[in-house]
C-alpha cells in the first residue's frame, strides 16, 4: 500500500518479453517467422510478465488510485511501436480490471485504456528521434580518446563475432544488436549455436552496457535523450504541487534505451542492461513542509523495488532541489537544442528501436 503522503506516481518501463527484432546472416533462425507472434513482437511469456506487473501495482498503488479507471487521473504513453502499446495494454489489464459500473462484459473483466504515442520521427518523449544535433554531438564525443581506447579494447570480441555471425561488427552497438537478437531467442527456448558459449551473456552483456553508456556519454547527450523525458516528470510534478492538475499516475512504456538514457540523465544508473519489464517508479510526496521525490528500481518481474537516491540530493528530494540538481539536463526549447552547430552536417539515420 502507498504511503499517505503520495500524491503522484511517474512510471517509465520497458517492454515485456519479445521474439527477435533484427537477425544477422549466419542465424539459425534467419527464415524464422516466429509464429504465432512476428518479429519484435511480444511473446506470450511478455504479455504475462506485463500483466503481472500491473497486478503488482494494483497492490502498491490500488488505495491510491481507487478501483475505478479516470482519464483525468490516469495517463498511459508509449512510443510507436507494437510491443510498447501492446506491453501498455496487458499492464493495465493487470492493474484496472473493471469494477463496478465499469464492467461492460461480465464474461471478459478487461477494458480498454486510451494510449497516446508520438509518430517515430516525430518521437519527442521516450526515445527523441530526428535530432541532428544529437547525431553531431555523439560524432563528436566519440572523439574523446579515453572513449576511443575503450571501444577498441573490445577489439577481439569484434573479430570474433565477425568471423561467426557473417555481419561485420566494429562497435559496442553492433555487439548490442547481436547481444538482443540472442537474448530474445534465448527466452523462445531455441538453441544457440555453439560459438556463442565462449561470449554469451557475460562478454556480450558488458559491452552491450557500455553501448547504453555510449548513447548519452555527454551532458548535451544526456540532455537530448534523458532530459525531455525528466523535465516532464519535474514539470508534472510541479503541476500536482500548484494545484492545476488532478493526475494521480503517468505512464510511460518503453524500450531499454528509454530507461537506461533517463537513468543516466538522472545520475542513478547501475550500468546494467535495462531487462525485459524493468520498472523506474518515481514518486511525489507532500511532507507537509515541501513536496519531494522519490526513486525506485523493480529490476525485473521477481525483484523487489529498492529505493534510488539522487546524488547530492537527500530522499525524498525536495521538488526546487531536484530542479536545481538536474538543471544541466532540462532541455528548454529541443528543436532549438536539435539544431546542429554545422547546418551542413548529415545526420546518420535513426536505428530500429
Amino acid at each position: 500500500m502507498a504511503h499517505q503522503s503520495l500524491k503522484l506516481v511517474h512510471l517509465v518501463f520497458r517492454h515485456g518479453e519479445r521474439t527477435p527484432a533484427s537477425t544477422y546472416p549466419n542465424d539459425p533462425y534467419i527464415n524464422d517467422t516466429f509464429s504465432p507472434y512476428g518479429w519484435g513482437q511480444l511473446t506470450n511469456e511478455g504479455k504475462m510478465h506485463q500483466y503481472k506487473l500491473g497486478q503488482w501495482l494494483r497492490k502498491r498503488y490500488g488505495h491510491f488510485l481507487g478501483d475505478q479507471f479516470n482519464s483525468d487521473q490516469v495517463f498511459a504513453m508509449s512510443t510507436d511501436v507494437d510491443r510498447t502499446k501492446a506491453s501498455c495494454q496487458y499492464m493495465f489489464a493487470g492493474l484496472f480490471p473493471p469494477k463496478g459500473p465499469q464492467i461492460w462484459n461480465k464474461n471478459l473483466l478487461w477494458q480498454a485504456v486510451p494510449l497516446n504515442y508520438q509518430h517515430l520521427k516525430q518521437d519527442r518523449l521516450l526515445l527523441v528521434r530526428g535530432c541532428p544535433k544529437y547525431s553531431e554531438s555523439l560524432e563528436e564525443a566519440l572523439k574523446n580518446k579515453t572513449i576511443q581506447d575503450k571501444i577498441k579494447s573490445y577489439e577481439q570480441l569484434y573479430t570474433y563475432l565477425t568471423n561467426h555471425t557473417g555481419v561485420t561488427v566494429k562497435t559496442p552497438w553492433d555487439v548490442e544488436d547481436i547481444y538482443s537478437t540472442l537474448k530474445a531467442e534465448e527466452g523462445l527456448n531455441y538453441k544457440l549455436p555453439e560459438w556463442t558459449k565462449s561470449v554469451y551473456p557475460d562478454k556480450m552483456k558488458e559491452v552491450t552496457a557500455y553501448s547504453f553508456e555510449l548513447n548519452v556519454c555527454s551532458k548535451e547527450l544526456k540532455k537530448i535523450k534523458g532530459g525531455p523525458l525528466l523535465k516532464k516528470i519535474l514539470d508534472d510534478s510541479k503541476a500536482k504541487v500548484e494545484g492545476k492538475t488532478k493526475m494521480k499516475m503517468y505512464n510511460y512504456a518503453g524500450h531499454d534505451s528509454t530507461v537506461a538514457n533517463l537513468m543516466q540523465a538522472m545520475n542513478v544508473w547501475n550500468g546494467e542492461v535495462p531487462g525485459f519489464n524493468c520498472l523506474i517508479m518515481i514518486e511525489l510526496h507532500d511532507l507537509k513542509t515541501y513536496h519531494g521525490l522519490k526513486v525506485f528500481l523493480k529490476k525485473s518481474i521477481n525483484e523487489e523495488p529498492r529505493e534510488l537516491v539522487i546524488p547530492g540530493c537527500e530522499s525524498p528530494c525536495p521538488l526546487d532541489k531536484a530542479y536545481q540538481t538536474f538543471a544541466p539536463m532540462l532541455p528548454n526549447n529541443l528543436d532549438t537544442l536539435c539544431k546542429p552547430k554545422n547546418q551542413k552536417f548529415v545526420p546518420t539515420k535513426d536505428a530500429q528501436p
